[in-house]
Formats: structure tokens, C-alpha cells, sequence
């Protein structure tokens, strides 16, 4: 942690996760700490009505439809291309969101779409293309004192949002997700099994 509890960058670390009642995860080593994303959701859109468009006791508003509360967020982060087994199960995870055989080290993915609710009541609906799969992305930040964390679920990460750049240094990977589920603050990592052992 920095000075006067501060939080930096390297304080933080990023998982993600699928679908199973224990998660199967992979923690991203070399992340770029660039980690970008919303810390909630749209709420529903306040529609004024007005008394033949003169504000009289009679003024209201009403509630707009649900498309707000349902429409993907972004978000994004990036990590560093290497020659360690980590940045293949990363690269194979991305392409299992889009519909690759959905095995890595002998873990099987599970898709966590329809898993959470946006109006609080009704599971989110499945993608139409039934090849697409969604996983849950963790970030979170640990402290002296203080812990602080976000959940961001049903993510998709589009490939073609997915793209590598030559430098000097580096070749960093830059992954942009779609966020179509819930977004909730969290105390700590969501307990699992590390796709980086071997399934027993």
C-alpha cells in the first residue's frame, strides 16, 4: 500500500472466474495495473410529465424502461505477452468466452451468464448466439487497515476488442469486456480452484 493508506497499483490484483458452484480462476500475473471500470449500474431514466407542459401540482415523473439497467458496461485492463503457461490460459480463456472448446490444464469453463439479476428479481437473460460464454472479472486492492474490491459479472470479452501491440520493453495485450451482469463491491477474492493446477 502507499503512503497515508493510499492505495497504488501495486496494491491490486485481478482474477477471473467462471460459473461453477467452486470457481475455477486464473489470477493475472504481469497485468499491465491499468485496470479501468464502473463502480455500479445505470439506474432506470426519470421521464418528466408535465400538466400540458406547465409544471402544476399535478408534475411527475415516471420510470423508464429497463434497457438502462440492462445495457453492457464497459471495462478494461491489460496484460504483458509472455512465455509462461499463465499468459496461455489467459489467451485460452478469451477464446473460450467465444466459443473454443471450453478446457484449460484439464479444468472445465462454465459460463456464468444468467447467474445474477440486474432489476434484483429476474435472472439476466442468455446470450442469443449460444456460442459466447460470460465469466465474472475480481479486482481488488489489499490494504494495511482497509481492504477495497469490485465484482463485475457476466462478463464477455469480444476478441476482436482484444488486441496485442509490439513495443521495446513489452508486448502488452489490452482486453476490453463487456459487463451484462451485476456490480458489486467485495472483502475479499471469491474463493476457487487456480486453473494454473493441475484438475485432480
Amino acid at each position: 500500500m502507499g503512503d497515508a493508506g493510499v492505495f497504488t497499483n501495486r496494491s491490486g490484483k485481478i482474477r477471473i472466474l467462471d460459473g461453477t458452484a467452486t470457481p475455477k480462476f486464473l489470477e493475472i500475473d504481469f497485468d499491465a495495473a491499468d485496470f479501468s471500470g464502473p463502480i455500479g449500474r445505470a439506474r432506470t431514466e426519470e421521464i418528466l410529465k408535465l400538466d400540458r407542459g406547465r409544471v402544476t401540482a399535478d408534475a411527475h415523473y415516471i420510470e423508464g424502461p429497463d434497457d438502462k439497467i440492462m445495457e453492457p458496461l464497459t471495462i478494461s485492463f491489460g496484460a504483458l505477452l509472455t512465455d509462461l503457461v499463465v499468459t496461455d490460459y489467459l489467451l485460452d480463456w478469451m477464446e473460450i468466452l467465444n466459443g473454443a472448446t471450453a478446457t484449460i490444464n484439464g479444468h472445465t469453463i462454465t459460463s456464468t451468464k444468467e447467474d445474477t439479476q440486474n432489476d434484483g428479481a429476474n435472472n439476466n437473460p442468455p446470450f442469443a448466439d449460444s456460442g459466447k460464454k460470460a465469466c465474472n472479472v475480481e479486482i481488488f486492492f489489499d490494504g494495511t487497515t482497509t481492504d477495497q474490491g469490485y465484482k463485475y459479472a457476466e462478463v464477455y470479452f469480444p476478441l476482436d476488442q482484444c488486441q496485442f501491440s509490439e513495443g521495446e520493453d513489452a508486448v502488452p495485450v489490452a482486453l476490453s469486456g463487456l459487463v451484462f451482469g451485476t456490480i458489486n463491491r467485495i472483502t475479499a477474492f471469491t474463493s476457487g480452484d487456480s486453473v494454473e493446477e493441475a484438475a485432480g
